[in-house]
């Protein structure tokens, strides 16, 4: 690996000078620009890499930010992974992501991003738990949540308008006529505060809903949904609602599974609504009627409150962002 030294040998200057032109302080000390150009050119000719130890031994703040994904196999987190990747592409950023099992956070799933001299923290996904991330917290390194969860010293948290996005899809299948409607969802924090907005919206939107039409599932993502809907098909097959709302786009998926399997169809015979807009909602036939979440401006927010090197952060601690309802083909 090409060294600050090898630089400084091979044009005849002090390891100090190379130093201060590759971190861009050359010129304060009054260093000509053309000897600044040709030790960053031959710097880029050996592909010269900064190393991040050295960096924070000498108290220059860490390029390198944590992720801590609630879990890997849900789609609905690729996206925000992929605009945190270019966030921090283009502010010069490095990431690190970990994950963890089965939503529950230890200590020793985040060791590793403590190893890498990570600068802050995102979360990225919703928890009614917040152990674990005090190592984060004990180090005073900045936090912030994409998502629901409680209070953090220190933390930042953004999250969708949930209450927006529940009425947004209540008020359309009032327009459409679907005056009767069920809910399917997964125990997750933030399916089950949807849930409680479903609840509270239906009379002002004029809807109706029956306990035995609202379904949920300890299994996992899609299978959540597929479960969720086999158990309400099986219990109401003869008097079934005219609308599911489905918690997420994957318990959706799930539901139009097990529609299909039945000999059912959406929206001719039961509606079905989603949440989230996931890439493959648009794809899945009928495409899915959703809640798409603003997820280029969660992520901004997420990223500015922890990788503002040398700036002042934000002195908000919550943001919530307002949610658009994509109507599409099943509801």
């Amino acid at each position: 690996m090409t060294t600050q030294k090898d630089i400084a040998e091979k044009l005849g200057v002090s390891v100090a000078l190379v130093s201060r032109a590759l971190s861009g302080k050359a010129e304060a000390i009054g260093v000509s620009a053309a000897t600044v150009r040709r030790i960053r050119a031959e710097a880029e000719r050996r592909g010269y890499i900064p190393n991040a130890s050295a960096r924070l031994l000498r108290g220059a703040p860490s390029r390198t930010l944590g992720v801590v994904v609630y879990d890997f196999a849900d789609p609905f987190f690729g996206p925000f992974i992929d605009e945190l990747r270019r966030l921090a592409h283009a502010a010069g950023h490095s990431l690190v992501l970990v994950g963890i099992e089965d939503r529950r956070v230890e200590s020793r799933d985040l060791l590793p991003l403590l190893k890498h001299g990570v600068g802050g923290v995102i979360i990225l996904g919703s928890s009614d738990d917040a152990r674990g991330f005090e190592l984060f917290a004990a180090r005073q390194l900045p936090m912030a949540r994409i998502g629901h969860g409680p209070a953090q010293d220190a933390a930042f948290t953004v999250h969708v308008d949930e209450r927006a996005g529940m009425a947004a899809v209540l008020e359309h299948l009032a327009k459409t006529r679907r005056t009767t409607v069920g809910f399917l969802g997964g125990l997750h924090p933030a399916q089950e505060e949807r849930f409680e907005h479903f609840r509270a919206g239906l009379k002002a939107a004029g809807l109706s809903s029956q306990p035995n039409w609202q379904v949920f599932s300890a299994e996992a993502l899609m299978q959540a949904g597929y479960a969720a809907g086999r158990q309400l098909l099986a219990q109401n097959r003869r008097a079934l609602p005219m609308a599911l709302v489905a918690g997420s786009d994957v318990v959706a998926l799930g539901a139009l599974r097990a529609l299909a399997e039945a000999g059912l169809s959406a929206p001719k015979d039961v509606a079905v609504t989603g949440f989230d807009d996931i890439p493959v909602a648009q794809l899945v036939a009928p495409a899915l009627t959703t809640v798409r979440q603003p997820i280029a401006r969660m992520a901004r927010l997420a990223f500015d409150a922890v990788a503002r090197t040398g700036e002042a952060r934000p002195t908000i601690r919550h943001a919530v962002c307002l949610p658009a309802l994509v109507v599409r083909e099943s509801a």
